[in-house]
């Protein structure tokens, strides 16, 4: 049987796709060839230069085993639906273990809700709620309340809000882990911060938020390039 949708999936490739036909052979074939009937549905999109598998099947263990996957349902994002909605014009087709067959964009949809739902409730009722907070922590390091006020405070004079809007933004990146979080920590001798993402003990991206200066005082790069120049605070990796 597998033989069969396999036959099949290479007539709709040969029927649809202009290029990049390669795609098939390298990555859907292979994937199919060795999958156990654990590994279905599965939700084929086809174009005329590309193909991508979504892998319903495996929804269920990559749900309980990785945490950045449950992050990422709290944040609203079931790992599926946004290839439906980016590639709103490509056909899709329901891979069963049995058999192959054209569907609509909405059905697949479905489909998705159908094979999630299930996974994210057998979940909650193992191991209690899903994750609440899903902005990213920040951390902050050698700097005083005080001296983070007057920093504040002179932004406040020149009615920039740059500083304030860099923390915000990080605060607001989604995070996929529970031990995840920015530490910004302050250099007063340099007038600068240096910030690092770590995840699980291991860091991840790093950069400097840095002064560029005032009108009064003149531009400063201190170091680092803005392509359009602009006072007050910037981010820099």
């Amino acid at each position: 049987m597998i033989t069969d949708i396999l036959n099949k999936m290479a007539e709709i490739v040969a029927k649809t796709m202009t290029s990049f036909q390669s795609d098939f052979e390298k990555y859907d074939r292979p994937y199919i060839e060795t999958a156990t009937p654990e590994q279905f549905p599965m939700l084929w999109l086809v174009a005329t230069s590309h193909t991508h598998l979504l892998k319903l099947g495996d929804y269920h263990g990559r749900f309980f085993n990785e945490e950045a996957v449950r992050y990422a349902y709290a944040a609203g994002d079931d790992t599926f639906s946004c290839y439906l909605n980016i590639y709103n014009s490509d056909k899709v087709f329901l891979i069963n273990d049995n058999s192959i067959t054209e569907i609509t964009h909405p059905q697949a949809k479905e489909v998705v809700r159908d094979v999630v739902i299930p996974v994210v409730t057998k979940w909650i009722e193992i191991n209690g709620s899903l994750p609440r907070d899903i902005r990213m922590p920040i951390k902050f390091h050698n700097i005083t309340l005080s001296q983070f006020k007057d920093l504040i405070r002179d932004c406040e004079k020149h009615n920039n809000t740059s500083l304030v809007d860099i923390f915000y933004r990080f605060r607001n990146y989604y995070r996929y882990a529970t031990d995840q979080y920015i530490q910004i920590s302050y250099n007063p001798g340099y007038n600068e911060f240096g910030f690092c993402q770590y995840t699980n003990g291991k860091p991840g991206l790093v950069g400097g938020i840095i002064f560029h200066g005032w009108p009064e005082s003149g531009y400063q790069s201190n170091g680092s390039v803005q392509i359009e120049s602009r006072y007050g605070w910037a981010s820099h990796t």
